[in-house]
């Protein structure tokens, strides 16, 4: 099963990934300052931290699903950022 690289990353994919990985470094971020530098980062715990940020902090963000933030946990993964 071959895949079209164009088919995966839309510029919508790219701007939640981009989005995602950002607010990713700084839920570690976070949990480092707080003492937990090896608690491993759930894909719940960003997607509840995501939808916080809309519903609590009023902020603008992109429609997030949890398959998203798989795929960019695997980005990640594979880019050698994170790991998972």
């Amino acid at each position: 099963m071959k895949s079209n690289l164009s088919e995966v990353l839309t510029e919508q994919t790219m701007v939640k990934t981009a989005f995602l990985s950002y607010y990713i470094s700084m839920y570690n971020s976070v949990n480092r300052e707080i003492g937990y530098d090896d608690a491993p980062v759930t894909v719940d715990e960003i997607y509840d931290f995501i939808q916080d940020m809309r519903h609590e902090a009023g902020k603008q963000v992109p429609d997030i699903r949890k398959e998203d933030i798989r795929f960019c946990f695997y980005m990640l993964k594979v880019s050698g950022v994170c790991k998972h």
